[in-house]
């Protein structure tokens, strides 16, 4: 970006960066993308939550064969149009599972078209699948 400023044309902007995903490399990670509940509150919008403990998703055995079924999946959806506003995952491989929810908010994709997606069996993103549809 300052390369472009300093030596190119100058047309590089952070301004349309969108859903852009974080980790905090902890044990299991905390990855976080997009508005938190109280944020998306705060800007007025109406929303639908989900939220569930690692441990209690059922669709989700790759934390529990790794032997680390601690973590929590959280989701901010609005409640007018289904957009994914927010996630905060923490549970083994979310700094992978992150980027595909962060690529789904870019795309415009609806909770309920990520809820319904097929994910390969053992797979962290199969969380995807129980947690969204768990939305209130």
């Amino acid at each position: 970006m300052l390369a472009n400023h300093l030596l190119g044309d100058g047309t590089r902007s952070t301004k349309d960066r969108v859903a852009v995903p974080y980790t905090i490399f902890c044990t299991p990670p905390l990855s976080r993308v997009g508005l938190s509940e109280d944020q998306a509150r705060k800007q007025g919008l109406s929303i639908k939550t989900a939220v569930k403990k690692v441990a209690a998703v059922a669709a989700m055995p790759r934390p529990k064969i790794v032997g680390d079924p601690r973590g929590i999946i959280k989701f901010v959806v609005d409640a007018q149009d289904d957009q994914i506003l927010g996630a905060a995952l923490m549970h083994v491989d979310s700094q992978e599972v992150i980027n595909l929810v962060a690529l789904a908010m870019r795309q415009g994709m609806a909770a309920s078209q990520l809820r319904d997606q097929i994910f390969t069996h053992l797979s962290s993103t199969e969380a995807l699948n129980e947690v969204l549809g768990e939305l209130r």
